[in-house]
């Protein structure tokens, strides 16, 4: 079994040698778990660069799905500032994955002479800064909001608010890999300045005339520039 050219950087050289020489052999017992688990390891490290030596295959698709969708008098040359990262960043990702899908369009819309003129090359980078998540939830965004209601205690000798619980939401967590960290996307989302979640309403819960807590109903959309992402990065 041939030693792939990263492993080497990972492991040390003897170890790797050795466990490919001997691990689809019985003599692999005798390697000793730690080394084993250490090629396991790595295998699993140098996955992503098994699909890059496989991108020829992938990138003749991409280009065959572009030319149907792009009439050939429609093609101009893309800005290389935008064509160069997003292969790059492609190289790493299966088809189905959405981040993927967000490059090929954003290369579909560079090529095509009406489009062209709304692809900023730091699209790319947004690209490339997204989770996968984080790319279900744009994609969401744009043709819908998501509306949440939630409440909070309010302790009045402390003069806080705490014990966040959510009533009502359309937020899609059940599109989510991970969506106990729907805090984490927005947060990261904001800071790109791509989505806003603001609270429009709230109103105090009372019990007996004083205020135990607090009713918010907030809506979580694209800022300005965020639609316009979305309409270029985002496919229909």
């Amino acid at each position: 079994m041939p030693i792939p050219e990263d492993l080497d950087k990972l492991l040390p050289a003897k170890v790797v040698e050795k466990a490919y020489d001997d691990i689809a052999s019985p003599s692999a017992k005798e390697l000793g778990k730690a080394a084993v688990d250490l090629v396991k390891t790595a295998r699993l490290l140098l996955a992503p660069f098994q699909l890059a030596a496989a991108f020829q295959d992938r990138f003749e698709r991409v280009v065959e799905r572009i030319r149907t969708r792009v009439p050939e008098e429609k093609q101009k040359p893309p800005p290389a500032e935008v064509v160069g990262p997003a292969f790059r960043q492609m190289q790493y990702l299966d088809e189905d994955n959405p981040l993927w899908l967000m490059f090929e369009e954003l290369l579909t819309q560079a090529i095509d002479e009406d489009t062209t003129a709304q692809v900023h090359p730091s699209f790319v980078q947004l690209i490339s800064q997204l989770s996968r998540d984080e790319a279900v939830i744009l994609y969401r965004l744009r043709s819908d909001e998501f509306k949440v209601v939630d409440t909070l205690d309010y302790d009045r000798y402390q003069n806080k608010f705490s014990s966040r619980k959510v009533e009502q939401s359309t937020l899609p967590t059940d599109d989510l890999q991970y969506p106990n960290q729907m805090n984490l996307y927005y947060s990261h989302l904001e800071s790109l300045s791509l989505v806003q979640w603001p609270v429009e309403k709230q109103d105090p819960i009372l019990i007996g005339g004083l205020q135990v807590g607090i009713r918010r109903h907030s809506t979580m959309r694209l800022t300005e520039f965020g639609q316009l992402f979305v309409s270029v990065c985002v496919p229909q």
